[in-house]
């Protein structure tokens, strides 16, 4: 798809230089700095001021004249203009060469080996025309012909350095063609060094012998892209702007980079503005296709894959994307005849194939795309693409050894290749990790550190297991993999194969892998994470990856059994009542996948579960499992809604809308009402409005905020005079005085600014905090149920009522408090650890065992839990479980070992294991004759020693 650098300049030693020779140096300067529009009108009045005499001028002047109708989309005009010449010069081996190279990107073959043969007649050793016929060859499946001719190029250049040393265009081809002959020939070390010279010999030579030739660092950038080097890729790329910011090639390449990251926004405004230069520009529809996929616009895919198609159609590229997109569209009539097609361009359709594979497996497609990315390595046993992506589908679906087979391949036929090299070192880091197997899981955890944490989560997957599947109506077969990665780095190389991925869990269906707790900066709720991902296991399976990510995110979110976050309510307060920014079942999947800020992917997790939660309510119980099967029949939402409900969807989303509005109704959150201001502009406002209690509030905050305690008086003061009982003002103005010591005078001024209808949180809860400093509980207790009144789920009024009661002694209010906040916090370790233990105070043993068990979840690595939980066991005397938590919190080196072997003791004696019992108090009572619970308890099991000796012993 090389345009510009094929045109603007004849490939052809020792061109006679006219009288012309100034004038097209300035226009095709102009083109390859894409200035297109000033290049033609130069090229146009060079053909009207070039005598017809002057041959060799006037083909340079068409052939760059070409040149920039084809960069603009214009390319009938092109073929056009050279034909008008070739009706005077029939025997030009420029003009055919060019003629041939433009036949043959718009997919007229046939035209395009005519023209490029008669080339070859007139010259030999015309180096376009090679090109041409190479691509040709490899086109139609010739494999062996186009590499000879590939071979050509490096023969040619070895033959004549010193001549094409200074041609660009020339080097650009040959570079072009020597990468081509290596990756089919090279291997390993070879290979690599191979591409190298490419890189510093000839693209670099192309660069050094024209600064104008971006087409060098593209070419550059693209090789390094195809193996994954981003880094490298993005700099040379980066340079080819530099040169030529409206070139279609560099943007659609920087596009493409875009996809690998899930950069969508970005590479869809790269493929737009391509087509804005260049309107029938193929790759650029290739990768609005690619974009459309990834976005789970399969229409969108199908639509932009036929424009590419339409452009070439002999493309494998474009033929590939308009395969997957009948595919994904559950259309197997539509995929198998463009596959017809390919096949019919070329039995052996490697890049086809290749390209397929991995647009589908990229949708989760697994058993369509394995069958393309094998016939790809059929096609071409010796390439490392298709090998690479089925490697990575067999990484996806937990089958490893396999994948550690065709990584070793494709490395070795090509190294340069980042994401092989870097699976590879994954596949090797998990060689140390070791597997705990129950009925339904296999949980591989890195040894010598996560093994207890893959204990308790293989326990707590079992526990869940039948609850999920019973949800569901199905189990996954086979035991689902479970991969506790070592750290953030390693789990985000094993879930893409590069640096870095934005989460701690992810699934590709039929494994899940997660980063070890022991890794990340704070620990999080793995039980959750796990319970949402084990739901995308099922569902997607369950309906063959064709449930659409709305939908399996929101039977994830529906599992967690949480209350809706109120950071969610606020969104919807927000946006509901004024129906702004609402996503739509055609738009919420952006949300997951390419949302416009942070506030938009929880919108989208938030609005998934209220669409599943409006299903139920609406249609009834069943609609759920209704539309899972109809996802499992294929049927895509638009047909699965009037298929499930008999409502077509306009109905379904204007009754979705109805429910939001009553949904909203029944929310009690506090939406902040002032807006984010900077303190310039604050400061402005102020001087413009000198008057405005508002503002001098703000101010006084602001400055209060800042410490600086001097100016924010004068602001609180004067907003009190303007308007008294501002309730910030009041709120800031109390602050000072209770940093002097005033708390009394901070009550003064509180008090009157308390709206009891509509509190100012501010106010509300310093004011309790004041009456909670008084020792006035009662008081502080009717302040923190206002708040919690007026905003039931915020954690600050049920912690604020958790220290009341705790001061007046309630422990069931207390606990009920905290359990309050431990349902909003799922990663509270503290509140769930202080529940524990005050249930196990109150001897409530099942309440303490479920609220330490919960903190497991957390951190298991806590010797002091698991003596936590040890104890609720050993309470309800669950003596095997009790042995087997207080055994561990020793192994983690517990506080007072000696007292919790006393348990241990005690649980050993329970099991009936009266020997291991007798055997771990004579060992606390031979370091400590007088530690009092081990002598009472070895009393109470064993009678008094007959002697003090026997004591010791």
């Amino acid at each position: 798809m090389l345009r510009a650098s094929l045109f603007g300049a004849v490939v052809v030693l020792g061109a006679a230089v006219s009288t012309a020779t100034g004038g097209i140096k300035e226009a095709r300067h102009l083109s390859k700095t894409g200035k297109y529009a000033e290049a033609q009108e130069a090229y146009e009045a060079l053909r009207k001021e070039t005598p017809a005499a002057d041959a060799k001028a006037l083909a340079k002047v068409v052939i760059g004249l070409a040149d920039c109708l084809a960069s603009q989309g214009e390319t009938e005009k092109a073929i056009g203009a050279l034909r008008g010449l070739l009706e005077s010069r029939k025997e030009d081996p420029d003009l055919l060469a060019h003629l041939a190279d433009l036949e043959f990107d718009r997919g007229h073959w046939d035209d395009a080996e005519k023209a490029a043969r008669a080339a070859l007649k007139a010259d030999a050793d015309h180096l376009l025309a090679r090109w041409v016929v190479a691509r040709l060859d490899q086109g139609r499946g010739e494999a062996k012909r186009a590499n000879d001719t590939y071979k050509w190029f490096i023969d040619y250049h070895n033959a004549h350095r010193k001549a094409v040393a200074d041609d660009a265009d020339a080097l650009v081809l040959i570079g072009q063609a020597a990468e081509r002959y290596y990756r089919n020939t090279a291997r390993g070390g070879e290979l690599k060094e191979t591409l190298l010279d490419v890189i510093n010999e000839l693209y670099e030579g192309a660069a050094k012998a024209d600064p104008d030739c971006w087409e060098a660092p593209w070419l550059e950038g693209r090789l390094y892209l195809s193996g994954y080097n981003e880094r490298d890729a993005n700099r040379e790329l980066t340079r080819a702007v530099e040169i030529n910011a409206q070139a279609p090639e560099i943007l659609v390449t920087q596009g493409q980079a875009d996809v690998q990251n899930y950069k969508l926004a970005a590479a869809r405004k790269k493929a737009e503005e391509a087509l804005a230069i260049n309107p029938h520009y193929a790759p650029a529809f290739v990768l609005q296709a690619d974009v459309a996929i990834s976005d789970e616009r399969f229409d969108d895919a199908l639509a932009a894959a036929r424009k590419a198609v339409a452009e070439d159609p002999k493309d494998e590229e474009s033929l590939a994307r308009l395969a997957a997109a009948y595919r994904l569209l559950v259309d197997p009539v539509g995929a198998s005849a463009v596959e017809a097609v390919a096949l019919a361009v070329n039995p052996k359709p490697a890049t086809f194939f290749a390209a397929l594979g991995e647009r589908l497996a990229d949708r989760r497609k697994y058993h369509s795309a394995e069958r393309a990315f094998l016939l790809a390595i059929d096609a071409d046993p010796e390439g490392a693409a298709a090998r690479i992506g089925l490697g990575m589908l067999y990484m996806q679906i937990g089958r490893e050894a396999e994948a550690r087979s065709l990584f070793d391949a494709a490395f070795e036929a090509d190294p340069f290749n980042v994401r092989a090299n870097n699976m590879i070192e994954v596949l090797k880091h998990m060689a140390g990790y070791a597997a705990i197997k129950s009925d339904h899981y296999s949980v591989l955890a890195f040894a010598g550190q996560d093994e207890l944490l893959g204990k308790y989560m293989s326990r707590y997957l079992e526990s869940i297991h039948g609850e999920l599947t019973s949800r569901f109506g199905f189990s996954p077969p086979g035991l689902t993999q479970i991969e506790v990665m070592k750290d953030h780095k390693w789990f985000s190389a094993r879930t893409i194969a590069l640096p870095f991925i934005p989460t701690v869990g992810a699934c590709t269906g039929k494994v899940v892998a997660l980063a070890s707790t022991r890794s990340m900066p704070k620990p999080f709720n793995w039980s959750r994470v796990l319970r949402h991902e084990l739901t995308h296991v099922i569902t997607l399976q369950q309906t063959d990856f064709n449930i659409p990510h709305w939908f399996t995110e929101a039977l994830a979110v529906e599992s967690e059994n949480a209350p809706r976050p109120q950071e969610w309510n606020k969104l919807l307060l927000e946006r509901v009542p004024k129906h702004r920014d609402l996503l739509t079942l055609d738009t919420i999947n952006l949300g997951f996948i390419r949302p416009k800020d942070p506030d938009q992917r929880q919108l989208a997790y938030c609005q998934a579960q209220l669409y599943a939660q409006y299903m139920v309510k609406r249609f009834g119980p069943t609609a759920l499992p209704k539309m899972l099967a109809a996802y499992r029949r294929g049927l895509t939402t638009d047909k699965a809604i009037p298929d499930c409900f008999g409502v077509d969807k306009a109905d379904f989303e204007a009754k979705y809308a109805a429910f939001l509005d009553d949904v909203v109704k029944t929310i009690r959150a506090r939406v902040n009402d002032e807006e984010p201001i900077k303190f310039s502009q604050l400061e402005r406002q102020v001087k413009a409005k000198p008057d405005d209690p508002d503002l001098n509030a703000r101010m006084a905050y602001e400055f209060f905020a800042r410490r600086d305690y001097r100016e924010a008086r004068p602001f609180a003061d004067k907003a009190l005079k303007l308007k008294p009982k501002h309730p910030l003002a009041s709120y800031v103005k109390a602050r000072l005085f209770e940093h002097i010591g005033d708390a009394d005078a901070a009550l003064e001024v509180l008090q009157p600014a308390l709206d009891r209808d509509k509190p100012d949180e501010r106010v509300l809860d310093f004011l309790a905090e004041l009456e909670m400093k008084a020792g006035r509980l009662d008081e502080a207790e009717s302040l923190y149920e206002l708040g919690r009144k007026d905003d039931p789920l915020s954690t600050r009024w049920l912690a604020g009522l958790a220290r009341v009661h705790l001061r007046k002694k309630q422990a069931d209010k207390f606990r009920a408090d905290l359990i309050k906040i431990a349902e909003n916090e799922a990663d509270s370790l503290e509140v769930r650890q202080t529940l524990a233990k005050s249930f196990l105070d109150a001897k409530n043993f099942e309440q303490a065992e479920r609220w330490a068990t919960d903190c497991l979840y957390i951190q298991v690595y806590d010797a002091n839990i698991h003596a936590l939980l040890g104890d609720a066991l050993l309470g309800q005397k669950k003596y095997a479980g009790a042995a087997e938590e207080l055994q561990t919190a020793l192994e983690l080196r517990v506080r007072k070992p000696d007292d919790v072997k006393v348990r241990l003791a005690r649980a050993q004696a329970g099991m009936g294991k009266r020997d291991d019992a007798r055997a771990t108090l004579d060992a606390i009572l031979k370091r400590d004759p007088d530690h009092p619970a081990a002598k009472a308890l070895r009393e109470e099991l064993f009678g008094k020693p007959a002697d003090a000796k026997e004591a010791k012993e």
